[in-house]
Formats: structure tokens, C-alpha cells, sequence
């Protein structure tokens, strides 16, 4: 079983997240701008690439990547194919969440960001998912009437998808805790203070939607709601050793149409 990787969903506000962007061979500064919306990490990535590209009226050649891998370290990389170029983050709150610390400078063909990325978690061990890449069971609202005669009658309300959970049963102590983090921002624990405790305005939600993704590697994946988990808890795995923790998500909802 593979590791798998967690997405909250990220709301970029009103008026969108903007870069100044210079090309040392080409010019700028150029504004581009993440339009405001709700974007997974991976798809605000792609977002921010394509503005990127357009920024000059069609240059095409940058790329903005991941390592979100199974074995990844939670970092972003902005790289331009050919030319140098610097960028000024104009809204810091897209810097945060790519994991950057302040201006891209001076001139480089690549830059890479030294903090893991806001709204993704990265476990360090197999997840335990009990139906496999199932969605979840079936539930309903369903209501039953007995009349004297024994006849049942039946009428359902609404009908919805609920997966049980997903467990990571030996989770390192930095991938699990803020204390112990070698990566600042790559804990279980700052991922749920990032995404459900208010923390940051860019998760408005309680409850964000969250991709979760069976490998890190491939793209399967369900979209579900957590319902219940109101903290950070990751129990120890053994009684008599504390440096691997159990996180589990769930119960879930699948969101529908997903």
C-alpha cells in the first residue's frame, strides 16, 4: 500500500493573489495574477504556471512543480526553461502557501521554496484505507412506518457516500508533530491547525474539502468532507516507544459529483 497525500482546498479571495514578475532577457515587471477562486494545491500550481506563461504575452516556458510525491519533501520549484528572472510576491499569502520566505532574487533560472506548502500533508508511512480506493459505503435517510398489519413502508430522503477513515499507523514524530518538525510546516498537526481550526483565511471553512489521494505518485483520488475530529490527537503506535504516531482522518463524506 502506498503512502498517499492529503489536499485542502484553498480560496483565494476577491481581487486574486498577484506576483511582479521581471525576465532578465525579455523585461517587467509584469503583474500576474492567480484569479480569485477554490483551488486545490496542485491545481493552484497549474494556475500559477499558466500566469505566468502569459505574463509576457505567450513566453511558455515556465514550469511551476512539486515534490509531493511518495517520497517527497513538501517543497515548490518556479523555473523558467531558458531566462533568468526575479518575482516579488505582491500577496503573501501565495508565498506562504508555496512555501517561499520573501523576494526571488537576485536573478536565477530556478527557485525552490524552503518550507513545506500550506494545505498539503505528506505522510511518512503506508496508509490503511479498509476498502481500498473505494469512495465509501452508502448511507441514507431513510424512514419506516409499521402499520397494525405488519405492512412496512419506506421513504427515502437523501442518500450519501461515507468512508469510515483512512489511518497512518507509524507516522515519524516530525511528519506527525509541530515540536519535532524537520521541515517547517510538514506535520500532521500543522496541516489541521492550516486547514480546520481557522488558522489561516485562506481555509474560511471548517470543514475544507480534501483530495485524498491513494499513491502520491498517481492521480486517484476521492474528494470528501471531515466531519467530526475537533483536534490534533496522534496517539502513540506502541505504549513503550513515542517516536511514531497513528493520524487517522475520518469519518468522512465524499462530496458529491466527485
Amino acid at each position: 500500500m502506498a503512502r498517499g497525500r492529503v489536499e485542502a482546498r484553498i480560496t483565494v479571495p476577491t481581487g486574486g493573489w498577484s506576483v511582479s514578475l521581471t525576465i532578465t532577457a525579455i523585461g517587467g515587471p509584469y503583474t500576474v495574477t492567480v484569479a480569485a477562486g477554490n483551488y486545490f494545491p496542485t491545481d493552484l500550481l497549474s494556475s500559477f504556471q499558466t500566469q505566468l506563461d502569459a505574463a509576457t504575452g505567450g513566453d511558455g516556458a515556465f514550469t511551476v512543480s512539486a515534490s509531493w510525491g511518495e517520497s517527497g519533501t513538501g517543497f515548490v520549484t518556479i523555473a523558467h526553461a531558458t531566462q533568468t528572472f526575479t518575482l516579488t510576491w505582491t500577496s503573501t499569502d501565495l508565498r506562504d502557501v508555496l512555501g517561499f520566505t520573501g523576494t526571488l532574487t537576485p536573478a536565477a533560472l530556478t527557485f525552490t521554496g524552503t518550507l513545506h506548502a500550506r494545505g498539503v500533508w505528506l505522510p511518512d508511512c503506508e496508509m490503511d484505507a479498509d476498502r481500498g480506493t473505494d469512495g465509501g459505503v452508502y448511507e441514507t435517510d431513510r424512514a419506516t412506518q409499521v402499520s397494525p398489519q405488519g405492512d412496512v413502508y419506506g421513504l427515502v430522503y437523501n442518500t450519501r457516500q461515507r468512508h469510515d477513515g483512512f489511518t497512518w499507523a507509524h507516522v515519524t514524530h516530525p511528519r506527525a508533530q509541530i515540536s519535532y518538525e524537520t521541515t517547517t510546516g510538514a506535520s500532521f498537526e500543522q496541516w489541521w491547525r492550516d486547514t480546520h481550526s481557522a488558522l489561516r483565511s485562506y481555509f474560511p471553512e471548517a470543514a475544507p474539502q480534501l483530495r485524498i489521494y491513494y499513491s502520491a505518485d498517481a492521480g486517484t483520488y476521492h474528494t470528501f468532507r471531515e466531519i467530526s475530529r475537533v483536534d490534533t490527537e496522534a496517539p502513540r503506535t506502541d505504549a513503550t516507544w513515542r517516536y511514531l504516531r497513528t493520524v487517522r482522518i475520518g469519518p468522512l463524506y465524499r462530496v458529491p459529483g466527485t
